[in-house]
């Protein structure tokens, strides 16, 4: 029997989640970024284009299927930050959207040099839960949300800033006596918003084709929202193998 487009997208969706924790575990538990920065680097970076990816082609498998979208994507800013992420990186603007690791890289003299970061995150709603951490550079973001040419309609870049609540962003950075370019945030809670705001809708579409696609399914049912009106501020140092 064939399987349903939609099926057939949320597998990607469920296996690009699996690489990108097998990435991040690698990179830091493992230790492969302090064997081999760039590979640990690279993998997290395609991890997370691809569940970016696998996020636009659930879209497009809905519309296809259904055609008619249970939910206005870019009028739920939980779904239209994901598109707006996958956008800028298919398109390569405002540098693709950097990981916190690829932007030390580019920004300091050397990669080990020491440098200081505000670092957002969303706490989950339920009790002791906790998302892995990447993190985004809110600069970029805020950088392709000012561009004319960023794909997004009327509305959606200050619905997305309304939704992450970045108005505070800047006064962390002050805070913390640093410049707003070393503000990131945690993109892995809000990868989960996004699921949630989707698969309740898709459920019934949803045949399990592996069992990664079979523990998602259950797992956007019940796990608990990030909130993105509470923000958890650290700062921290970075530096990276050279």
């Amino acid at each position: 029997m064939a399987h349903s487009v939609i099926a057939i997208a949320f597998e990607d969706l469920a296996q690009s989640l699996r690489v990108l924790l097998e990435a991040y575990h690698r990179a830091e538990a493992q230790g492969l970024l302090q064997v081999d920065r760039p590979e640990a680097v690279g993998n997290i970076e395609t991890g997370l284009s691809s569940v970016l990816n696998a996020f636009h082609s659930l879209y497009d498998a809905i519309e296809k299927q259904l055609g008619v979208q249970p939910v206005d994507w870019y009028g739920t800013p939980e779904l239209a930050l994901l598109l707006a992420l996958r956008n800028a990186r298919h398109h390569n603007k405002a540098n693709k959207i950097r990981t916190l690791y690829t932007y030390h890289a580019h920004e300091s003299t050397r990669p080990n040099d020491v440098s200081e970061y505000v670092l957002v995150d969303f706490p989950l709603s339920e009790e002791g839960g906790d998302t892995f951490d990447v993190f985004l550079s809110w600069i970029d973001l805020d950088a392709f949300l000012n561009m004319s040419d960023n794909r997004l309609r009327r509305g959606v870049p200050d619905a997305i800033r309304q939704y992450l609540r970045s108005q505070l962003f800047a006064g962390y950075a002050t805070q913390h006596e640093l410049d707003e370019s070393r503000v990131f945030f945690n993109i892995t809670p809000l990868i989960v918003n996004g699921a949630l705001a989707i698969v309740p809708h898709i459920h019934g579409h949803l045949r399990p084709l592996s069992t990664e696609s079979e523990f998602f399914a259950e797992h956007f049912k019940t796990v608990g929202q990030a909130a993105t009106s509470t923000h958890e501020v650290t700062c921290g140092s970075v530096s990276l193998p050279a």
